[in-house]
């Protein structure tokens, strides 16, 4: 008697998972892997974002990266760089000097509202008559009153002027509160308990002033980001522990600037300022107009870029050198912010 043959059995479907029940997602802290998830899966214009990322690559872009809820979208890079490949992000570092600027505030270490030389003592600045009187929060919002030479052109408190001299302060007071060298504090607040082992800061005298200025890989870049999306968390652990620094760096600060925090770039406002001296106007609009209007930003010179979205749960990241498209070597916002968002948002579809 002939056997009948058995029909193979039938594979189930595989199942597909709603992106939107997805937890968050973070990086291990330690070796390589991460998770990817496509960008068809999220419902982009998957066309139109690879064409974003292909003009990105033609205006010295050296790193491109997009994370949605931790998870790489899409990760590129050009001109020989890989993920281990650091240099240096300029102002973007503004951004992660905040982030531990407020957890010493949280643990009681420093007083943004106290003069700064409290922390650097009498003769920090050349400008006796306000000196006193520039607290730690005038330096952070960019509003100390001092010119590039730290001599007084207004009073404190009152106008914004993207003043780097002054910002290298910083690190004098934050070393002072702490006790502890830049390097050594940031690994310990920061840089070890997310995994950002490709990032250290770098002695800085560009402007006269002794600072540091980061050198970072892009997925570091986009780790920091990634911890700033989540308001200081890290799968579940504060890092940060104060959750709510973040929503304070991202108020505006200075009167006369609606789209700068504590130094953070802001995109919600109707108006703003940009680098520059202190009687240029103030430019009417949002920071970058095709972008959504909750998006903060670390930007620095040559445009690196770490965009964080909280509406869309994404962060941004754009390492390299000054873009084709910005006309010059703006010190932190340029035109090369607006003509990307303009393809980012037909491919993200807000």
């Amino acid at each position: 008697m002939t056997a009948t043959p058995t029909a193979p059995p039938v594979e189930p479907p595989p199942v597909v998972v709603d992106p939107r029940t997805l937890a968050p997602y973070f990086p291990p802290t330690t070796g390589v892997s991460w998770d990817t998830i496509a960008g068809a899966r999220l419902g982009y214009d998957v066309a139109a974002l690879t064409a974003a990322l292909d003009w990105a690559g033609t205006q010295r872009s050296t790193a491109v990266v997009v994370l949605w809820r931790g998870r790489i979208v899409v990760e590129r890079y050009w001109s020989g760089w890989t993920p281990a490949k650091d240099s240096i992000i300029a102002s973007a570092s503004k951004s992660v000097l905040s982030a531990i600027a407020g957890e010493l505030a949280r643990s009681g270490r420093l007083a943004l509202d106290s003069a700064a030389t409290r922390y650097l003592g009498a003769g920090w600045s050349r400008s006796p008559g306000t000196e006193s009187r520039i607290t730690v929060r005038h330096l952070m919002g960019m509003m100390s009153g001092l010119n590039d030479s730290l001599q007084t052109v207004v009073q404190p408190g009152t106008r914004f002027y993207y003043n780097n001299p002054a910002y290298y302060q910083l690190f004098g007071v934050v070393q002072a509160a702490s006790g502890e060298s830049i390097n050594a504090l940031s690994r310990r607040v920061l840089f070890d308990r997310i995994g950002m082992v490709g990032s250290t800061w770098l002695p800085n005298v560009d402007t006269g002033e002794l600072g540091w200025i980061l050198s970072s890989t892009a997925r570091d870049m986009a780790r920091f980001g990634l911890l700033a999306l989540n308001r200081g968390r890290w799968n579940g652990v504060p890092i940060l522990a104060d959750s709510a620094w973040f929503t304070a760096s991202w108020r505006a600060t200075p009167p006369d600037n609606g789209g700068y925090g504590l130094l953070w770039w802001l995109n919600g406002s109707s108006s703003y300022r940009i680098p520059g001296p202190y009687l240029l106007p103030t430019q009417p609009g949002a920071l970058i107009p095709s972008a959504p209007s909750d998006l903060v930003a670390a930007l620095g010179k040559g445009d690196k870029k770490i965009y964080v979205v909280p509406s869309l749960e994404l962060v941004v990241v754009r390492h390299g050198e000054d873009a084709d498209a910005s006309g010059g070597n703006p010190l932190a916002v340029s035109t090369f912010d607006e003509q990307w968002w303009r393809k980012l948002k037909l491919a993200f579809r807000y």
